[in-house]
């Protein structure tokens, strides 16, 4: 009896780890969830962000054109969000405003809280096509809260033809990685895991019972 009792308790802690995955699996990834971006500017900072065009996106979007935002895409995968240019035409933004560019939020709540984010394609290809990090773009022009993401491109460019000293093509994507906190349950997960804590004291309870009346 001892040997059952043991058994059934270390099948039953494996049952409520094996459920928590799938409960948090969603909410630390773009993937599946809803944020919005949007395009604008600030003459002092992200502090005093003044929106312009606004899109809502459902993360594991594939090259989607942001209607109204000056020629970007976004792409999304997992924890990964790349901006890049569309490449139809020239732009050069000279540092003015403070700040002019892209606010990420989560204005679903639906993802984790944002601990940090950093700028992965720093390093220059040279015999890459594309994909090398916006002209005039530094990874500290990347910030964010809780839940926004700003990304100041105030210095940025792109040019088709190279000139002398700027232009170059293959520079025409910001490709970012987010650190999202460890995701908290959502209390319907807290209740499924008593309410079979429950179950499972209740079985034993009245295997304790048959065994005393044996």
């Amino acid at each position: 009896m001892q040997k059952f009792r043991k058994r059934f308790a270390l099948a039953a802690i494996g049952s409520l780890f094996a459920l928590a995955p799938a409960v948090h699996a969603a909410t630390n990834t773009f993937d599946g969830n809803d944020f919005t971006v949007s395009y604008g500017v600030s003459f002092t900072g992200p502090d005093t962000f003044i929106p312009g065009p606004q899109e809502n996106v459902t993360g594991n979007a594939t090259g989607v054109e942001i209607a109204d935002m000056a020629g970007w895409k976004i792409d999304t995968m997992g924890d990964s969000l790349m901006l890049s240019w569309n490449r139809a035409a020239d732009f050069m933004n000279a540092g003015t405003p403070a700040f002019i560019g892209f606010k990420i939020s989560d204005t679903s709540s639906q993802l984790s809280d944002i601990l940090d984010v950093s700028v992965t394609n720093t390093a220059y290809n040279s015999s890459a096509t594309s994909g090398n990090l916006v002209e005039g773009f530094m990874p500290s022009q990347v910030t964010s809260d809780a839940n926004n993401i700003y990304v100041n491109l105030n210095t940025a460019m792109w040019h088709q033809t190279p000139m002398a000293s700027m232009g170059d093509p293959t520079r025409d994507l910001i490709a970012l990685s987010v650190d999202f906190a460890a995701p908290i349950p959502e209390p319907e997960t807290y209740a499924m895991l008593l309410a079979g804590l429950g179950v499972m004291g209740a079985v034993v309870r009245r295997r304790k019972a048959a065994d005393k009346a044996a």
